[in-house]
């Protein structure tokens, strides 16, 4: 069948799509370069409504002689694969408790943004890091050495920092782009810290201070709190209740408190709720407050 006759199939009947050839699913997406501005927004919303079962057919278009065809399939294929990412994210707030598993969900977050990200990749260079430690000393014998090892593989080696100059970049909230670029913000940067000291069997966890995130290693013996934003620099308890005061904090004890996985999720959506906000991308937005009310419920 033409391509034009495709199409007036498709506006007749939308429930024909069912019944087309292989051929003419090319056609229909060939048709993603027709200059008739209603004709491609036809065809784009047609493709869109079929969801996952244009997924062959777009990615056949990403192969295609022209420019247009394979610019436009790969923008479906995208976001696509973002509504798919979307669902499994939701469905993963909806179905965990307070101590869901927090590394899970952060790759389904970050595929809501990042649909074609290679998990596996970023799973590896964290295995990766905590294998760095390992070489150099053995985090059963002494959990202070173990942290010491970590600040060198992170901050000394593969140069870890906080991102002081744009603080607000949304890129420091999804952990892939904070592993690529090395920058991060104190949540992100604690995460990272915090993933690598579960691969070594170090009993840390996440501390959410006022304005400030923070990780804690506790053990019978003593406690030690870590600010991964600035170096994986040591902080005691006093140094803590020091910082509270000057951000205009009593020395509450729930400050200084683990920080459930499920509320380390909802702090990590409530600042790129806030970032999406004030740089007017309100798509985003709404689609991060949609997790927000999720992970709330």
């Amino acid at each position: 069948m033409p391509p034009d006759q495709v199409m007036k199939a498709l506006l007749a009947n939308p429930l024909e799509l069912a019944s087309l050839s292989e051929k003419d699913k090319g056609a229909l997406v060939r048709l993603l370069s027709d200059p008739d501005p209603e004709v491609f927004q036809a065809i784009r919303q047609t493709l869109v409504n079929c969801g996952i079962e244009a997924r062959p057919w777009l990615k056949a278009g990403l192969n295609s002689g022209d420019r247009l065809v394979r610019k436009h399939s790969w923008e479906l294929l995208t976001q696509l694969e973002r509504c798919v990412a979307d669902r499994e994210f939701v469905a993963f707030c909806n179905r965990g408790g307070e101590q869901l598993n927090l590394e899970k969900g952060l790759w389904l977050l970050i595929r809501t943004a990042f649909p074609g990200f290679d998990q596996g990749a970023y799973q590896a260079q964290l295995d990766g890091y905590a294998e760095q430690v390992r070489e150099v000393c053995d985090p059963t014998q002494s959990k202070p050495a173990a942290l010491m090892a970590i600040n060198r593989v992170l901050y000394r080696k593969e140069r870890f920092r906080g991102d002081k100059a744009s603080y607000y970049d949304p890129q420091n909230s999804y952990l892939n782009r904070v592993i690529d670029r090395r920058l991060g913000n104190p949540i992100s940067l604690c995460l990272v810290y915090l993933f690598v000291a579960r691969r070594l069997g170090l009993p840390v966890t996440g501390v959410g201070m006022p304005g400030h995130f923070i990780l804690r290693l506790q053990s019978p013996a003593f406690t030690i709190y870590i600010d991964a934003f600035n170096g994986g620099n040591f902080l005691t308890h006093s140094d803590c209740a020091t910082r509270l005061k000057q951000c205009g904090y009593g020395l509450d004890s729930g400050f200084l408190s683990t920080t459930t996985p499920r509320r380390v999720l909802m702090r990590i959506c409530s600042n790129l709720h806030q970032i999406y906000q004030k740089n007017r991308h309100l798509g985003e937005r709404d689609r991060i407050q949609k997790y927000l009310i999720k992970l709330a419920s």
